[in-house]
């Protein structure tokens, strides 16, 4: 039963788990573009000039988007010095997602292992008192 209440209760965690993600350098520009479909890249250019492009696309040797969201621009993929992009952190994802279990299982082990069971009978007969799971003797 504990295994289903920690899944159950893991579960709205997913999407926030997911989206641990960083601005980094591309190593293959054309490639990410057409596998990853990014929303927005970072492009450095060979004369040191920096653009966001909005909806990159790449059509052969040319890289083209919209240049701070206003008009639409296109450059050789030659030109392009480098290439930013936001990716998957998978670091910081295994740290949320390993110290978040570890969170869970010390509130499941603090709060489940102390106490009697309440369907235990009573075994103080001797006392006219109530017992402590609410039963009499």
């Amino acid at each position: 039963m504990l295994g289903r209440v920690t899944a159950v209760a893991l579960m709205p965690l997913i999407p926030l788990a997911t989206a641990c993600t960083a601005v980094a350098t591309v190593r293959r520009p054309a490639q990410f573009i057409a596998s990853k479909a990014p929303q927005i890249v970072w492009v450095t250019t060979a004369d040191n000039s920096q653009v966001a492009l909005l909806s990159p696309r790449v059509r052969a040797d040319t890289l083209g988007g919209l240049a701070d969201g206003v008009h639409y621009v296109e450059m050789p993929l030659s030109t392009v010095q480098s290439m930013r992009a936001r990716q998957p952190a998978v670091r910081r994802t295994l740290f949320l997602v390993g110290g978040l279990t570890l969170a869970v299982a010390s509130i499941a082990a603090i709060s489940g292992g102390t106490g009697a069971p309440s369907s235990l009978p009573c075994v103080n007969a001797n006392s006219p008192q109530m017992c402590p799971n609410g039963t009499s003797p």
